[in-house]
């Protein structure tokens, strides 16, 4: 502290300004706090009788845990303080478990991401493949390969996994561990070592019925002509939400970036720039789309600016004009506000629900139907892969008649 900072303090002591106790008391409740979130991952809870309740790590026990109890919450948290003030760094290290490094790691993965829901998908893998099994008890100095392989191997085999679920949920341990080892905690992540026979073990995933993954023409000319007149009649509390329906069939572009598309991403005569959306866990605009790859230039057809001038057109004769395209209010309007649309058109069709993300596949398969190129294609979904593109987005459009003359064209001698 520099002079001018210690006279400051001294002026505000004597001054009754400031009581000193007050302060280096906050100081040590605020380190206290510290160190209970840094050490200790265990709920803390209130027993029927009253009294409070947590575990603590104890390697002597079956699951390497005890239980403490004491008659007050203040009681409990002074004797866990105490208890790992105690502990050495070195036996801190020692006791390192998955649980009590998880909190750490996911702030961690928290700073390396801006899309909230991964962090979201993350916990909820946390919550349903670790939280109270014993793999995350075990200190982490004392995982083997033998162990993590034990675990992945009976995780696979207990869930049935496809092979994008057992990768999404081992992130956990697999970049949990590699966490670890730069931390000092651990020399050498373990689960590197271990292998799995994909093409044994995981389940098949067949690609699903084309009919259930998009519109066919017919239902797209069905939800055209009710989009339209629901635009007209001006049944909606977000009026313009019809229009962004539409526009979703015409750029392919996701609910939470049809949502915040404004005027000036028109920065050519034909393209649209897609540039932001909604966070979907938080309901906040980011100027950023999905992914990297997600920041891009949409073709406009025709149609597309058809929509895009009945909605100027709208907003003029509310005299509600505004930098959204699809808004009345400034504000753009929610997801939900147009996923009911979606759910609303099915029933009256009486076919199966399909989502808004339907109507981005049904875009894709018609540019591929098309005959456009697939890094075209590609390049206006915002995908990094074609893989992707091909393997997740495109389906049969054609009614069944229609698939046999294609067949019987294709196959005339």
């Amino acid at each position: 502290m520099d002079a001018s900072a210690q006279e400051t303090l001294a002026f505000l002591v004597q001054n009754g300004m400031i009581d000193l106790g007050d302060v280096q008391e906050q100081m040590r409740q605020k380190e206290r706090e510290e160190l209970l979130m840094r050490c200790h991952s265990y709920d803390i809870w209130e027993g029927r009788d009253g009294r409070w309740r947590t575990y603590i790590t104890d390697e002597t026990r079956s699951h390497n845990r005890r239980m403490v109890a004491k008659s007050s919450r203040k009681a409990l948290e002074e004797y866990l303080v105490e208890h790992y003030q105690g502990q050495t760094e070195e036996e801190q290290r020692k006791r390192c478990t998955l649980r009590t490094l998880y909190p750490e790691w996911l702030e961690y993965k928290r700073l390396h991401t801006t899309a909230g829901t991964y962090i979201t998908r993350i916990n909820s893998d946390w919550k349903t493949y670790y939280l109270d099994t014993d793999i995350i008890e075990i200190p982490l100095c004392k995982l083997d390969k033998l162990t993590l392989d034990n675990w992945a191997h009976k995780l696979i085999q207990d869930y049935e996994m496809t092979k994008n679920q057992y990768f999404n949920v081992t992130v956990i341990m697999r970049q949990g561990l590699a966490y670890a080892v730069d931390k000092g905690i651990i020399s050498d992540n373990p689960f590197a070592g271990v292998k799995v026979d994909g093409k044994r073990l995981f389940r098949k995933v067949k690609k699903k019925p084309d009919q259930t993954q998009v519109y066919s023409k017919e239902e797209m000319k069905q939800i055209t002509e009710m989009a339209w007149e629901d635009f007209h009649n001006q049944v909606k509390v977000y009026e313009l939400t019809p229009l962004a329906v539409l526009f979703q069939f015409q750029t392919g572009i996701r609910i939470g970036e049809v949502v915040t598309v404004k005027f000036s991403d028109i920065e050519k005569p034909d393209y649209i720039h897609i540039q932001r959306m909604v966070r979907r866990d938080e309901g906040k605009v980011v100027e950023h789309p999905k992914t990297d790859c997600g920041d891009r230039e949409v073709f406009l057809t025709s149609a597309a600016k058809e929509i895009i001038r009945a909605a100027k057109e709208r907003q003029k004769e509310l005299h509600a004009e505004n930098e959204y395209i699809f808004s009345i209010n400034g504000k753009p309007p929610t997801e939900r506000s147009v996923a009911t649309l979606y759910t609303k058109y099915c029933k009256k069709m009486g076919i199966i629900q399909k989502s808004s993300h339907k109507a981005r596949k049904t875009y894709v398969s018609s540019l591929i139907d098309g005959g456009l190129n697939i890094n075209t294609v590609r390049e206006s979904a915002g995908h990094a892969s074609e893989k992707t593109t091909l393997r997740n987005y495109t389906f049969d459009r054609s009614g069944e008649d229609e698939k046999r003359e294609k067949f019987e064209k294709a196959l005339a001698i």
